[in-house]
């Protein structure tokens, strides 16, 4: 590929050549033409000022001393003759390097305050993008403020109903489980109690999630072992959801999990190479939140479904993908999950997800949804590992 010739260097060439020959024509024009002489003076003035634009003072100047070394000889007589007097040739000599000189000065303090001008313009987009994304924080800060607000309120409102109501369902529930075994089993009133008492029983969950979600916990701060809680919760899951519980695999590696359907208990793929490593925080919240995670996925994917659990460390953090085989989440679920009460299930309370969101958020880390290009959902959870793996890590590296 042939180099790429700039247009500056050509327009320098062309001043220089046209230097040459406007020297050229004075050599070779005939003494006693006193006018063409007088005319080609004054062209070497086109070049001087073209090269003083062309590359400021130092361009001016230097055009300015090719002329007058090239001209002296004409002029002194030297080499063929300027008729014009000798004052009259040494003051356009001069005045050759005068606007060469002057001219490539003004030149240069235009560029110069040019290039500060840009320079400050720069300053100032980038300052205002700074200010726009500040300003934009600001609104985001605002807005979450507001809803921490108003959140707040519910919670406490939420907690004093909790209160309120758990005391008086607490009689209905007891009298309701002594009153049952007053009647048979085939008789009306015992199924109608024990409808009662089931239905006490979900109440009182309810209740208990409005009460989790209104008192704000600070987590511990103690090395959790986080694939046993992880395997811990699997099992869990399984007895909790019985025959309807979704096939379950488990791995401790990025790597895509294979095709083949697992069995019904929780299959684990562990690396012995790259072993997970304890995170920081509290071992009950981040069960609570794993439980929360699974039981949805195993939900949302059915007892013919399956339930995948990728589990990794990612530099300073330890990450856990759950995905399912379900229907993946609604657009408005995308936007909404994380807010209090906003729920997609018939029975839901929309505590979940949001409780689930503020223990993490609370453990410095991150969790987040999505929708599986193939299909199914993805929720991920980011943990920061703990002290002593950091530790341990400077240690061996």
């Amino acid at each position: 590929m042939r180099p790429r010739i700039r247009p500056s260097h050509l327009a320098t060439v062309g001043v220089y050549l046209a230097i040459a020959t406007v020297s050229v024509l004075h050599y070779s024009t005939n003494a006693h033409a006193q006018q063409l002489h007088d005319i080609y003076r004054r062209l070497y003035y086109l070049p001087i000022i073209l090269a003083a634009f062309l590359h400021g003072f130092r361009g001016g100047l230097a055009a300015a001393t090719v002329v007058c070394i090239l001209y002296a000889p004409h002029a002194t007589g030297h080499i063929s003759i300027d008729p014009a007097s000798t004052t009259e040739k040494s003051l356009e000599m001069l005045l050759y390097l005068t606007i060469g000189v002057v001219t490539g000065s003004l030149v240069s303090r235009f560029k110069g305050t040019r290039r500060q001008l840009e320079c400050t313009a720069a300053d100032l987009q980038n300052s205002l993008e700074e200010l726009q994304h500040t300003v934009t924080q600001l609104r985001e800060a605002e807005g979450e403020l507001v809803r921490t607000a108003r959140l707040a309120a519910v919670g406490r409102l939420s907690a004093g109903l909790a209160h309120e109501i758990r005391n008086p369902l607490a009689s209905i529930q007891g009298s309701a489980e002594l009153l049952v075994d007053d009647f048979p089993s085939t008789h009306p009133k015992h199924r109608l109690l024990t409808l009662l008492i089931e239905e006490s029983h979900r109440l009182n969950d309810v209740l208990t999630r409005f009460l989790s979600f209104a008192r704000h916990r600070e987590p511990g701060q103690a090395d959790v072992p986080i694939l046993e809680e992880i395997q811990a919760v699997i099992g869990l899951v399984q007895t909790q959801r019985g025959p309807e519980a979704s096939r379950i695999s488990l791995q401790t590696t990025p790597d895509e999990l294979p095709s083949a359907p697992a069995p019904r208990s929780a299959e684990t793929a562990s690396s012995a190479r790259n072993p997970l490593p304890q995170v920081l925080g509290d071992r009950e919240l981040l069960r609570q939140v794993l439980l929360n995670v699974l039981l949805n996925a195993s939900q949302a994917a059915g007892p013919d479904g399956d339930v995948r659990v990728t589990c990794y460390r990612l530099a300073d953090r330890v990450r856990i993908e759950v995905r399912d085989s379900g229907a993946g989440f609604s657009q408005q679920a995308l936007e909404s999950a994380f807010t209090p009460f906003f729920t997609t299930k018939e029975e839901g309370t929309g505590l979940g997800l949001a409780i689930s969101h503020r223990i993490i958020e609370a453990h410095r880390g991150d969790i987040e949804i999505s929708n599986a290009e193939d299909g199914g959902a993805i929720v991920s959870i980011t943990l920061p590992v703990s002290l002593s793996e950091k530790a341990s890590d400077q240690s061996n590296g």
